[in-house]
């Protein structure tokens, strides 16, 4: 597939994504179901981990007499180191290979990730994958899991709901997750599709993942077991050789399409050496953290339609976010917030305003319009972000342009347009200062709707310090809002506040109804 198609497919998405939420929005007001929170008290988050225990939640605290509950940590800004550190996990994995992606692309990145796990699964490694089904992103179908069969590794996919399950399908599962040996993993933002690691010419992520080796992993592969034998998750369906004449000539270019990807070419080859140039100096420096006290917490599998209404939805479903409520709860000082999507509800909007009483420094980093990949949640951004600043809220929006942090495969990437993706918080506070990186966006459908998974690291200030720059960096190399329609760069010169190049704001205005009815049923 070349990159024009590709472009179109990702046009498609958002066009998915938006009808998505605007059905999902008429049949909530037609139901009158706009109470998701109806069994939630507002003030309720707090310690919520020691008093509705969670099954997938799990502390570590380090005893450095024993060296029990050791775990270690890298911090992988970009997204070339990122890929590499991939390769070098299924690299050096003997037993078993945990994977769990959000989306899964049949790209440059994906033909890496998948030639690795085959050769693994080759010198007898068990490998898993488990892919959500998301039309609105869902490419790696089941052609690529037949070709993978042989092999013996087996694909299987999250809620294949069809898309007449109005409400079904929009419970998505967002998490990303690679597992070696029950012994190191990463989580974080990114998903294994080029935009994540720095290698699209047209479209790029600045994101972040952690590294983790340590106790704390066995926890980590156990949530995927838990998501993986669930029986919302499927086995794939073999393909049928049909019959009939153009049906059967699609279905052969299909087994010819997946065959390729699996075979090494020489661009693949050519993208790979660059790769490992630029990320191994890198990755020889990168610092490792040890982590006093490692926190692991993951919302639970099997949410629909059904489960909203016949169970406590809220208390057997939805964790990370009351994991997420608890630890800001208890920020005395200031919290730092980067996330690509910022769309608040009743509850955010409440916690927001806790901590302005309680004096605590807020910072935002998101997306503007320009670097945004859904402009209908710029659309809500801009009704908000004045009132804001005008609390007294720094919030810096990314121009949507390259940050040369390191080098880069191609190098028309330097001239692509850039969101930012990471999903990180800074909790700074007297009793000890955390980090929390994972895949939880602030918007409605990571507080509802789509399974999530964070980890934190409290008690490393080098760690907390590293990361707080990693996101100032990039922020202040963005704008930041001043005033209303108003914004700066970072050498003070007034600027466009929707961000650089010309952005469609015509568009995103059109959006702003169908985009606020989502948020306000939420």
């Amino acid at each position: 597939m070349n990159w024009n198609q590709r472009k179109s497919g990702k046009n498609t998405r958002s066009s998915y994504r938006l009808m998505y939420w605007s059905v999902l929005g008429a049949v909530n007001v037609l139901s009158g179901c706009n109470l998701v929170y109806w069994d939630e008290d507002f003030d309720s988050y707090h310690e919520l981990s020691k008093t509705n225990p969670y099954p997938y939640h799990q502390v570590d605290v380090y005893d450095p007499k024993t060296d029990h509950n050791r775990n270690e940590i890298q911090v992988l800004n970009s997204g070339v180191v990122a890929l590499q550190m991939r390769i070098d996990m299924i690299r050096r994995a003997q037993r078993s290979i945990e994977v769990e992606y959000f989306i899964f692309s049949p790209d440059l990145s994906g033909k890496i990730i998948v030639q690795e796990l085959v050769v693994a699964a080759k010198r007898g490694v068990n490998v898993r994958l488990l892919i959500d089904k998301s039309a609105t992103v869902f490419e790696f179908d089941e052609f690529y899991a037949q070709a993978l069969k042989q092999y013996n590794i087996e694909v299987r996919y999250y809620n294949a709901a069809p898309i007449y399950y109005i409400s079904t399908i929009n419970f998505r599962n967002h998490r990303k997750l690679l597992v070696v040996d029950d012994r190191e993993a990463i989580t974080g933002g990114r998903n294994i599709e080029n935009d994540y690691f720095d290698l699209s010419t047209h479209y790029n992520f600045l994101d972040r993942d952690l590294y983790v080796e340590g106790s704390i992993v066995p926890a980590m592969r156990t949530s995927f077991d838990a998501f993986y034998d669930h029986s919302i998750s499927e086995r794939f369906q073999t393909p049928q050789k049909p019959t009939y004449r153009v049906e059967l000539q699609k279905y052969e270019r299909r087994i010819a399409q997946a065959a390729d990807f699996l075979a090494s070419n020489e661009a693949e080859r050519a993208a790979r050496i660059k790769i490992e140039a630029i990320a191994r100096p890198l990755l020889l420096q990168k610092k490792r953290y040890l982590c006093p006290e490692t926190t692991f917490t993951t919302d639970a599998p099997g949410g629909s339609f059904w489960t909203r209404f016949k169970d406590p939805y809220s208390d057997n479903y939805r964790f990370l976010r009351k994991t997420i409520f608890d630890k800001v709860m208890s920020v005395d000082q200031e919290l730092i917030l980067a996330s690509p999507y910022l769309l608040n509800n009743r509850k955010s909007e409440h916690l927001m305003q806790t901590m302005l009483d309680k004096q605590v420094k807020l910072t935002l980093y998101t997306n503007s319009l320009s670097s945004t990949d859904a402009s209908y949640v710029a659309a809500q951004l801009y009704q908000h972000v004045y009132d804001w600043q005008k609390l007294g809220i720094t919030t810096y929006v990314h121009a949507g342009e390259w940050l040369a942090e390191t080098d880069v495969v191609f190098p028309e990437t330097k001239l692509a347009r850039w969101g930012m993706h990471a999903k990180t918080q800074v909790y700074k506070r007297s009793n000890g200062n955390e980090v929390m990186v994972g895949t939880y966006n602030i918007d409605n459908r990571s507080n509802h709707y789509n399974t999530e998974m964070g980890l934190f690291c409290k008690g490393n200030n080098d760690l907390v310090q590293a990361i707080e720059s990693s996101i100032l960096s990039r922020a202040q190399q963005g704008y930041t809002i001043i005033a209303e329609n108003e914004a700066i760069d970072n050498k003070g010169n007034k600027v466009n506040v929707y961000g650089a190049g010309n952005p469609d704001i015509t568009k995103m205005k059109y959006m702003w109804l169908p985009s606020w009815m989502f948020n306000f049923l939420l």
